[in-house]
């Protein structure tokens, strides 16, 4: 203890800055290897001086001596008594604000060190304003640091959104921004739901910040999120027609338009959306997809089928192709059924059956090309085998084999001209 309490009147000298004088690089390399060798072999107490020495010497050279130094100081946090606890609490802060001064390109990671332990280290939340303050710093305009540091910014501000309403707002954006980054989020997504219980209510909440600064892209992207999560596919049309008409070239707004009019059932304009989103951007390859869905929706089967070998090309080991060229194929059938015998499924017949042939050999093929999908693939595999031709269908229709191979016939299916692998 008494050596914990020599090391805090260390700090009480080394910390104004002003009147330091500048050491050499030897001696500064010198106490670096100390503490680094000492800090490494976990003996912090010796190691703790030297790391003062260094930042004293050069403040500037060795980056990583403030984040190793807390953590020296995080040791004796966890070993002491509740008095001195606060003691070391407050030196780690401090080293963390000399690192920010310092060493301005790792300001973020610091500014979260510094956040976490405000957080987590400070009795019955004592300092969280500060904590939100410097998690804000850390995090503003961040897409790459993990989630977890986000979910505690958020967490603080519902935490103290009764005092301050201000926070609402703040956590509401904060876990939309995440969903938005990873969609299948479900923290996020259980977040925002703890928060909001009325889609209008968050469509409000965009509409009057956007009010408030009516030309932010940001802001008018997140009102248009604000609809499609309240399913008000108009007013996010608008907003997301009012950015593209911004910036013309960003393919994530048509991205997001083609998927709102596809989710109101325009598909033909849904299509026209994505294509464009496809001309500036080749790589949303899902967008094949949706473009094959919009197509079978419509039921222009022939449509969907050409787009979705085409993309099936695009990438070899890619299987969710094959998957959608299955059910482009199950709805032909279930078209032809509906419309040409008033939805009289007693008179599925053998062309009906070859077609539900060729869509379980779309679900083997996909299997094939991408192992991820073979539980999925069976199963829809599975689900169509009473559906094709039996031993019976194909002895009353062996006329029309040759070489065991059956071709699809009908006026539901001229647009197949495929011939199907069978066998007596």
């Amino acid at each position: 203890m008494k050596r914990m309490l020599f090391l805090l009147a260390i700090v009480t000298w080394i910390l104004p800055w002003d009147s330091l004088s500048q050491g050499t690089d030897a001696e500064a390399a010198k106490n670096w290897s100390l503490f680094f060798e000492y800090h490494k072999n976990g003996d912090f107490v010796t190691a703790a001086p030297y790391g003062w020495k260094v930042i004293q010497l050069s403040p500037t050279r060795f980056k990583t001596v403030y984040s190793k130094l807390a953590e020296c100081y995080y040791s004796f946090y966890q070993s002491s008594e509740d008095k001195a606890r606060k003691a070391h609490v407050d030196t780690m802060i401090a080293i963390y604000d000399l690192g920010i001064k310092n060493i301005p390109d790792r300001s973020a990671s610091l500014y979260l060190m510094r956040a976490y332990a405000l957080e987590n280290y400070v009795e019955n939340g004592g300092r969280d304003l500060e904590a939100i303050d410097s998690y804000e710093k850390a995090l503003t305009g961040d897409t790459s640091t993990a989630f977890a540091y986000f979910d505690r910014l958020g967490l603080l501000y519902t935490r103290h959104m009764e005092e301050n309403p201000s926070f609402r707002v703040k956590a509401i954006d904060l876990f939309r921004r995440q969903k938005d980054r990873d969609p299948n989020n479900p923290t996020a997504i259980e977040r925002l739901r703890s928060l909001i219980t009325d889609p209008q209510e968050l469509i409000k909440i965009a509409e009057d910040d956007l009010k408030n600064d009516p030309q932010n892209l940001e802001k008018m992207w997140n009102a248009a999120q604000a609809y499609i999560e309240g399913e008000q596919y108009e007013g996010a049309e608008r907003h997301l027609l009012a950015l593209i008409k911004k910036s013309p070239k960003t393919a994530a707004y048509w991205n997001e338009l083609g998927k709102v009019r596809q989710r109101a059932t325009r598909f033909r304009q849904a299509i026209d959306a994505y294509e464009e989103a496809l001309k500036l951007n080749p790589a949303l390859r899902e967008n094949y997809l949706n473009i094959t869905v919009c197509y079978r929706m419509m039921k222009n089967f022939t449509a969907a089928r050409s787009t979705v070998l085409r993309a099936a090309q695009k990438e070899r080991g890619w299987g969710r192709p094959y998957m959608e060229l299955g059910e482009v194929y199950k709805a032909a059938v279930e078209a032809c059924i509906k419309d040409k015998k008033n939805g009289d499924w007693s008179k599925l017949d053998i062309d009906d059956k070859l077609v539900y042939r060729l869509a379980q050999d779309a679900f083997t093929k996909a299997r094939q090309e991408e192992a991820s999908l073979a539980s999925e693939a069976n199963q829809r595999y599975n689900e169509l085998s009473t559906l094709v031709p039996s031993r019976e269908d194909l002895f009353f229709n062996k006329d029309r084999i040759i070489n065991n191979r059956m071709r699809i016939m009908g006026s539901c299916y001229s647009w197949i001209e495929e011939q199907v692998a069978v066998s007596l």
